[in-house]
């Protein structure tokens, strides 16, 4: 008797151990579940606040979009009109006989308009950043020169292929229609050649595209001398993506390639076209260097180097050029 006693006395302590143990785990479970509730109820409140400042940032980012929209309607229209200007001065020379006929004259740049394209390459790593640029049509069959560092990515690694926008409408920005492989480059002049090898969508490509003389000055022609008259043509970013032209004058050179100039030349021009009063191609617009004080000069890459680019490319005798393998 007295050991079944002393069972039953420490069976009584066991159950008050179990409802001690069971009223604490539902007290702890209570307060956890109430901790999950406040906790999700904090983070609806973040994510709404979030969502709600998502909203506000992209209403800004409209009205952001629209005001830069009209003013690049703005920019477009200022730039018909220049041109249209221009135009009118030449058409007057061409049919009448009238107006300067002075080595300034501007020459009919409208002529060479769908010869000088715009570039979109895409960053080798980012998908999501593109790369602006200008081209000079060359050759008929498709080939464009432009900078060497218009193709480099933001890794420094080489971008093969880029989007060709042409447009013959000064007022309209080019419609990017192919896909341009690059094949050769000239680093120590900056200088790439790209190969148009199709059409976005699939279609038939031109059997030929429109390209400009870039033949070098013959023996006994004037070369370039300081205050000569330099045009720069390109699609520069400041300039509501649609074809740009600029005009100004040589002053200097560096090295045997580069030609200083007074002409404007900002980021996206790079790689475009410059010419002489006469209308005459004589090299690539490269860079631009601001000073202390607001002035600028421009860089040019002389026609000279275009023409060893060249040269090694028909020849396929590759000196001081770089020919790119097929990927």
């Amino acid at each position: 008797m007295g050991v079944l006693h002393e069972l039953k006395t420490g069976w009584r302590g066991v159950r008050g151990d179990l409802r001690v143990m069971f009223v604490i785990a539902f007290l702890i479970f209570v307060t956890v579940s109430a901790w999950a509730y406040v906790a999700d109820r904090q983070r609806e409140a973040e994510h709404q606040s979030e969502y709600e400042e998502l909203v506000e940032w992209q209403q800004e980012l409209e009205r952001r979009l629209s005001r830069i929209e009209a003013g690049s309607e703005k920019s477009r229209h200022d730039l018909q009109e220049q041109i249209t200007v221009i135009s009118e001065q030449q058409r007057e020379v061409r049919e009448n006989g009238t107006g300067t006929t002075s080595s300034k004259a501007p020459f009919p740049i409208e002529e060479m308009v769908n010869a000088i394209v715009e570039l979109v390459c895409l960053d080798n790593n980012d998908r999501e950043i593109y790369y602006t640029a200008s081209g000079t049509m060359v050759d008929g069959g498709g080939l464009l020169v432009t900078n060497h560092h218009n193709l480099l990515s933001g890794d420094g690694s080489l971008i093969r292929y880029c989007g060709v926008g042409f447009t013959d409408n000064i007022g309209e920005p080019p419609l990017i229609e192919y896909v341009a492989q690059a094949v050769v480059i000239h680093e120590e002049a900056d200088l790439a050649l790209l190969q148009i090898r199709e059409h976005l969508r699939g279609e038939r490509m031109p059997e030929v595209f429109p390209a400009i003389d870039v033949r070098q000055r013959e023996d006994g022609e004037e070369p370039l001398r300081l205050g000569d008259p330099i045009f720069i043509a390109g699609y520069p970013g400041i300039g509501a993506e649609t074809f740009t032209f600029t005009q100004g004058v040589v002053s200097g050179r560096v090295g045997e390639f580069l030609i200083k100039t007074s002409a404007l030349i900002d980021s996206g021009t790079s790689g475009g076209a410059a010419f002489d009063a006469d209308g005459a191609y004589v090299g690539v617009p490269t860079a631009a260097a601001r000073g202390d004080i607001g002035g600028s000069l421009g860089y040019l890459i002389d026609i000279a180097a275009v023409d060893t680019l060249l040269l090694e490319y028909y020849s396929g005798d590759y000196q001081v050029t770089e020919r790119l393998s097929e990927e």
